[in-house]
């Protein structure tokens, strides 16, 4: 009874985190679709609140935990230095918004100082909260387009809001390819986990499959390359020749024809009986070659087609193309300006890592890019030694966030500094956990310690407090 309430508070704390890290889709439902507090910021922040509390463990303040300390120092300078840039090198012309960036910046180091009272035993549950959070905010998606009725197949996934009368409703399809995203990464590690059920991991397998849908719906490119790339990661580090000869050799034998026949069966059985379905997908996959055929036809000067106009990058394409011609031209006429940068929010170049460096300088560039590509590096040492669950997923997950400082966002969005916040607490420092919470833990001493050759484990109790 005591094991089983200890993990009901682990699974809490996780909630917390999933509401922090992942709460937009869950919010814009509850605001827009069940009405409960319409284009509320207040709403926004007390679900954010909720979650910070929830984070709040039994131990806080009594028990803190070792982050990477390397990325926590590269993460506190980069806010400092924003937060200086604000008030004495600010690049935009009467800016306003000191009270609600410097909020969002103290929601940001809230969240990675409650990180560090976060006990390294919610590596055990993580996972399955993390499914769970995540396909109900699927779920939530699919019944808001259902009984929309402005939405219509063919429109990218989101829950659209505002006014009707003007035809000026619109939604993010973004945060709803990240929570698809994290849904997939989160079913792929818990599914190919030895100690997973077969009746568990079919359920996973089938709700990471309904998250590649939603995902393809919402056609939103840095989710689907990431996907691509989680994918091609996962293969490099997990699949080996040996085993691809092995798994061929594997195919001729009977037992394995008749599976293939059977699964072949199957999908041929479900494409004519929800056929509007496949078909819905299909319209979707070839809707997102096309339009990214039309940006590449764009970038090389060609006709869309074949067709008598010339192709035309789209809105956001076109943007970062604007940014990149923008930095080109500072690195051959003006060098001096990336030195100590243009000042705090000069230029939105939808491009992070270069905004950072081009608002910062080369300290900006040095410590949001420099922490990105140690997390980068930490993340494939993760993805080779497959050390613990939770650290699987944030190295696989990350590769959206990885993708994202080329394509989308500001260095100064909650939207990265709340998973960088668990790159932070959780990435590179795996030696530091409990053995038992290892996938592959080495032979122990008569402690109960690991005696690894190239690591040293510890347990909990050297959390610094």
């Amino acid at each position: 009874m005591f094991r089983l309430i200890q993990k009901l508070d682990l699974m809490r704390i996780v909630l917390g985190i999933c509401m922090v890290v992942d709460g937009p889709p869950l919010i814009t439902f509850l605001k827009e679709t069940v009405h409960l507090a319409p284009n509320s910021q207040a709403f926004t922040a007390a679900f954010q609140g909720l979650g910070f509390v929830l984070m709040i463990p039994f131990t806080f303040l009594r028990r803190l935990y070792t982050p990477n300390i390397l990325l926590f120092w590269m993460a506190i300078w980069f806010i400092i230095l924003c937060i200086f840039y604000m008030f004495y090198f600010n690049g935009e012309p009467g800016f306003k918004g000191y009270a609600t960036d410097l909020t969002y910046f103290a929601f940001s180091l809230v969240f990675i100082l409650l990180l560090l009272n976060v006990p390294n035993d919610i590596i055990e549950v993580a996972i399955p909260v993390i499914i769970l959070f995540t396909f109900i905010s699927n779920l939530a998606l699919l019944y808001a387009m259902v009984t929309d009725p402005t939405w219509s197949i063919g429109q990218r996934a989101a829950i659209n809001y505002g006014t009707t009368d003007t035809g000026e409703r619109m939604g993010n399809p973004h945060i709803f390819a990240r929570n698809a995203l994290m849904c997939v990464v989160a079913c792929g590690v818990w599914a190919f986990r030895s100690q997973t059920g077969p009746l568990m991991r079919i359920a996973t397998l089938f709700t990471g499959a309904f998250s590649i849908a939603i995902l393809i719906m919402t056609q939103t490119r840095s989710s689907i390359v990431a996907l691509a790339i989680v994918v091609g990661l996962f293969l490099f580090f997990n699949v080996r020749p040996a085993q691809i000869k092995s798994a061929i050799r594997g195919l001729r034998h009977p037992f394995s024809l008749i599976t293939i026949f059977l699964m072949f069966f199957a999908f041929s059985m479900f494409v004519r009986k929800y056929n509007d379905v496949y078909g819905i997908l299909y319209g979707y996959a070839v809707s997102f070659m096309e339009r990214n055929l039309e940006n590449v036809y764009a970038l090389l000067g060609l006709q869309s087609s074949g067709a008598a106009y010339k192709a035309a990058l789209d809105a956001s394409a076109a943007n970062r193309a604007v940014s990149a011609n923008f930095f080109s031209n500072v690195v051959v006429g003006h060098m001096e300006m990336l030195i100590f940068g243009n000042g705090y929010k000069f230029l939105y170049l939808d491009v992070p890592v270069m905004e950072a460096w081009v608002n910062h300088g080369i300290p900006g560039l040095v410590l949001f890019g420099g922490m990105n590509i140690l997390i980068l590096y930490y993340c494939f040492r993760v993805m080779k030694n497959n050390p613990n669950p939770l650290s699987t997923f944030l190295a696989y997950f990350y590769i959206l966030i990885f993708v994202q400082l080329f394509t989308n966002g500001r260095p100064y969005e909650q939207s990265f500094w709340y998973p960088l916040g668990l790159m932070i607490r959780f990435i590179g420092i795996e030696s530091l956990f409990p053995v038992r919470l290892w996938n592959n833990p080495p032979s122990v001493d008569y402690n109960g310690y690991a005696v690894p050759s190239a690591l040293s484990a510890t347990d909990d109790e050297t959390a610094a407090s």
